[in-house]
C-alpha cells in the first residue's frame, strides 16, 4: 500500500484487527509531530528495504495480467482459485524456460569463446551454475 492510504484506522485495523504489521509508509506533512498512536510506531519503525519489495510482487501481478488476461473464465469460487493457481504455475514454468534458454545460449558461448575455461560460477534464480549446467548437458 501508498501513502494515500496512511490512516490511524487503517494502522489500526491491520495491527489489531488482522493481527499483521503495517506497511504503509507515513505522510510527510508541514507539521513535525506526527498524530496517533500507531502512525508514529510505524514511522518509528518503518523498514524501507522490505516497503520496496512490493515492486517485485506488483511486476509479477501485471506480467500475470498481461500474458493470461486481467478476468477469470470460472465463475465459482473454487475454480477461480485453480485457474489462477495455473496460471502462476504457467508463469514460473515460463520463467524458468527462459531461465533455462539464456543460460545455454551463456554456455554455449562460454565454450565458443573460452573453451578451456573450467572456473564458471554464474548463477541463476534458480540456483544453477554455468559449471552445473556443462555437467548435465556432457
Amino acid at each position: 500500500m501508498d501513502k494515500g492510504y496512511d490512516s490511524e484506522e487503517i494502522h489500526e485495523l491491520i495491527q489489531d484487527t488482522l493481527n499483521s504489521c503495517s506497511l504503509i509508509p507515513v505522510r510527510n506533512r508541514k507539521r513535525k509531530r506526527i498524530s496517533g498512536y500507531y502512525r508514529r510506531r510505524i514511522a518509528q519503525s518503518f523498514d524501507d528495504e522490505k516497503y520496496h519489495q512490493r515492486n517485485k510482487v506488483e511486476t509479477v501481478f501485471s506480467v500475470l495480467k498481461r500474458k493470461f488476461g486481467e478476468s477469470l473464465k470460472a465463475r465459482k469460487y473454487r475454480l477461480q482459485v485453480k485457474e489462477i493457481k495455473i496460471k502462476v504455475i504457467l508463469y514460473n514454468l515460463s520463467r524458468m524456460i527462459s531461465t533455462f534458454v539464456i543460460l545455454t545460449l551463456k554456455c554455449h558461448i562460454i565454450k565458443v569463446t573460452h573453451p578451456s575455461s573450467r572456473n564458471l560460477t554464474h548463477t541463476t534464480e534458480y540456483g544453477f551454475t554455468v559449471q552445473n549446467f556443462f555437467m548435465l548437458n556432457s
